[in-house]
């Protein structure tokens, strides 16, 4: 396993996990994620690695991944908290990591880790390109909640597949894991994706949340699992506040202002058009931009029914 070959503007491609690493702890998982990963890898902040656009780092090899459906698949499938190796990330290259608590709301009726016992994680914040020309700055969320002996639960989530034109705060708008509903004004870029990746999904814009309450994190499972169709993140007033008067700044100088313990979220549950709340998500670490960081793996968990490749 190799975390601290560098080089400065690209991410190691040859990371991976250590031997037994999906059985370990909740706990365990997250001391290495943050310490050894994350932190060993962190970058300065007078040298941040550049944001890319996509079919810049790897050309061929990203190439090759969109236009085979069983490599675009992987993104579907692959259990694992790292980017298989040798596998360069096309979209949302560069963000910043926090470790994080999701806090239950009270009276909560959801399960699992979206129950009255809450879980732990970390938060990684992108953006789906770097911004150039007139391309509109697209943020995006992903969280990666932690279980004893199990893989990880993914979630993904964006305000807008288009993004939010010259508005340069991460946080002014809602993200959702469920975009299938809403913003069918695709520009050609986002066409053209949603093109290769409806040889993989029958929903590529859909992804699901009922994963997210079949276990606890200790990895006991639930019995009567209570799940909400979607999920709605809003930024709260103290995370919106750090990027004001920022514009131009990048957003991994921003975001490292934060103090430990903020409230980034609040978190709702969408079901049949009624929103319920789930909780909080409050950062328990500074936000780092790494190497590690960057390779991270977030899966894009969808309904197995909307699943085009057996």
């Amino acid at each position: 396993m190799t975390i601290f070959r560098r080089r400065h503007d690209v991410a190691p491609l040859d990371m991976d996990e250590p031997a037994g690493y999906v059985g370990w702890s909740a706990e365990a998982k997250g001391i290495w994620l943050w310490n050894t990963l994350i932190g060993g890898t962190a970058h300065a902040p007078t040298a941040l690695p550049p944001l890319t656009l996509p079919f810049r780092t790897a050309p061929l090899t990203e190439a090759r991944i969109v236009l085979s459906p069983r490599e675009l698949d992987k993104a579907l499938t692959r259990e694992s908290d790292l980017m298989e190796p040798g596998r360069p990330k096309l979209i949302h290259a560069r963000g910043a990591v926090a470790m994080v608590r999701l806090s239950p709301a009270e009276g909560t009726r959801f399960t699992g880790l979206l129950g009255p016992d809450g879980a732990h994680g970390l938060i990684r914040l992108s953006l789906v390109a770097k911004v150039e020309g007139d391309a509109a700055y697209t943020p995006a969320l992903a969280l990666k909640l932690l279980i004893d002996g199990q893989c990880s639960a993914d979630v993904l989530a964006m305000n807008h597949t288009v993004g939010q034109g010259r508005d340069f705060n991460l946080f002014s708008n809602t993200m959702t894991n469920d975009l299938s509903h809403t913003h069918n004004e695709l520009r050609l870029a986002q066409r053209v994706m949603s093109y290769f990746f409806h040889r993989v999904s029958n929903q590529p814009r859909r992804m699901v949340s009922t994963h997210l309450a079949t276990h606890s994190t200790d990895g006991s499972p639930v019995v009567d699992v209570v799940a909400p169709e979607r999920l709605v993140f809003t930024a709260t007033p103290a995370a919106n506040a750090v990027f004001e008067d920022r514009a131009g700044v990048d957003f991994r100088l921003v975001l490292r202002e934060l103090e430990t313990d903020t409230t980034l979220y609040a978190v709702d549950g969408i079901t049949d058009g009624r929103a319920e709340p789930i909780g909080t998500i409050s950062m328990t670490t500074p936000f780092v931009s790494s190497d590690g960081g960057d390779r991270l793996f977030f899966r894009h968990v969808h309904d197995p029914a909307h699943r085009v490749l057996d």
